[in-house]
């Protein structure tokens, strides 16, 4: 099951990086071995000649669901001959490594779910009536607390690694500062629509002017050798379809969307023909923390599922198990496995609207219920529901028949299934991730 959503140090000196395959590697082990023979980015050909191969340095936000739509991009760099390392907070540990990716570990002391859990009580639900503005500086506060842990190790990286282009979550804004340390361009890559551009308080680094950036955020960069911009990137690599984009975004590249959610252990009974309809039920694993459980009515969408016929899968986290218990013995639950492996046999998907799960129904062509219950997800479905491939509820505004409704119209409306086969062709029909690594590597 895919994870939620938004942002933690390492020794001042950077972390390691272990080449040869996925791990973190305990900082101690430095980043000095073989630096001879490597410059700006590039290392020398086996026949002691410049080459072409280039380092590439991804810096993921806070949670897996920000970095799964970055593997892609990370294995078309490595396939096309290019080494690659992630940057990433613990979490990263039992993620980054199952994807056969290099680890190195920045900002320990910081846990952003638990900001996130911390702000819940204090920061107002964003409904479509409510103002966003707490909820944003709530977000920047937390995002500039994680910089400035973020950057000492992210520049200290930088300066040990030399890469020659850091593509980012545009989240992370010490990655602007490490790509400085290193002379590189910096390239911001989405996970979503590009909602930071999207409404009327905007995001560092992201188009809004240098007069509107906090004080505190200036000042890192200042101390970090760092020039603000008003676009920190030179581009933006966009997994997001276009036709459910929400802001104009400059230098936008378009990349196929491939669908990847984790590795895990496929049930056997799930390679079987499904028994009726088949639909799969999941939520973000960070919904929980953020708004709660009770943001999920999932007893009531699967007694909604059943009353239509449909045979139910629940996809959980280990974290999320317990949310299940009450449910009937003819509902399958698995816990951690990747969403991409579920969905193929799926006639529908009912889950919260994060843009990975979104993205991943789309692929595979699945007409999909989205029951949202905060800003960033409603945004999410209310472009989905515009192509007709999807049917988008308010969990504020739920009831039994307009939940009943909207199973039967994924389930067998004829229209909605139609306009979900041509949003998967039109996911198809974008730039493949080995054209978007020729290009992005071509910037450095």
């Amino acid at each position: 099951m895919v994870g939620g959503c938004p942002l933690c140090q390492g020794p001042a000196q950077g972390g390691g990086v272990n080449t040869d395959g996925g791990g973190p590697v305990p900082p101690s082990a430095g980043m000095v071995a073989g630096r001879a023979g490597r410059q700006s980015g590039r290392t020398l050909t086996s026949a002691g000649e410049m080459g072409f191969r280039m380092r590439v340095l991804f810096v993921p936000a806070s949670a897996p669901s920000h970095y799964f739509p970055m593997v892609p991009l990370i294995w078309a760099c490595r396939t096309a001959g290019h080494e690659v390392c992630v940057a990433a907070q613990p979490w990263g540990g039992s993620v980054v490594p199952g994807s056969g990716v290099p680890m190195v570990t920045i900002a320990e002391s910081f846990d952003m779910t638990a900001e996130l859990a911390r702000h819940r009580p204090r920061v107002p639900a964003a409904t479509p009536a409510a103002p966003v503005g707490p909820l944003h500086a709530a977000m920047i506060d937390a995002q500039i607390r994680f910089a400035a842990e973020a950057a000492r190790d992210l520049v200290a990286l930088a300066r040990d690694w030399r890469p020659g282009l850091v593509v980012a979550d545009p989240l992370v804004l010490a990655a602007a500062p490490a790509a400085a340390a290193a002379g590189a361009p910096l390239v911001h890559h989405l996970w979503g629509p590009d909602m930071l551009r999207a409404h009327e308080y905007g995001y560092p680094g992201c188009g809004i002017p240098l007069s509107a950036w906090p004080e505190a955020l200036r000042g890192l960069y200042a101390r970090h050798g760092c020039e603000p911009r008003v676009e920190n990137a030179v581009a933006t690599v966009d997994p997001w379809l276009g036709a459910m984009g929400i802001a104009e975004t400059p230098s936008r590249i378009p990349i196929r969307f491939v669908p990847y959610n984790g590795s895990g252990v496929l049930p056997r009974p799930l390679l079987a023909p499904p028994r009726g309809r088949r639909v799969l039920v999941t939520w973000g694993s960070l919904l929980a923390i953020r708004e709660g459980m009770a943001a999920f009515p999932v007893a009531e969408v699967v007694g909604a599922l059943r009353a239509h016929g449909a045979e139910v899968v629940v996809a959980v986290t280990g974290a999320d198990r317990r949310w299940t218990r009450d449910l009937p013995p003819e509902v399958t639950v698995v816990e951690n496995v990747p969403l991409n492996a579920i969905m193929p046999s799926c006639d529908a998907a009912v889950h919260h609207g994060g843009g990975g799960t979104i993205m991943t129904a789309a692929y595979h062509g699945v007409p999909q219920l989205t029951l949202t219950a905060t800003l960033d997800t409603r945004t999410c479905c209310e472009r989905l529901a515009a192509t007709g491939a999807g049917v988008s509820l308010d969990l504020l505004d739920l009831t039994p028949d307009a939940l009943s409704d909207a199973v039967g119209e994924v389930l067998t409306g004829d229209r909605t299934r139609k306009a979900a086969a041509e949003l998967r062709t039109e996911v198809l029909a974008q730039p493949a991730p080995a054209d978007v690594a020729a290009r992005v590597t071509a910037l450095a």
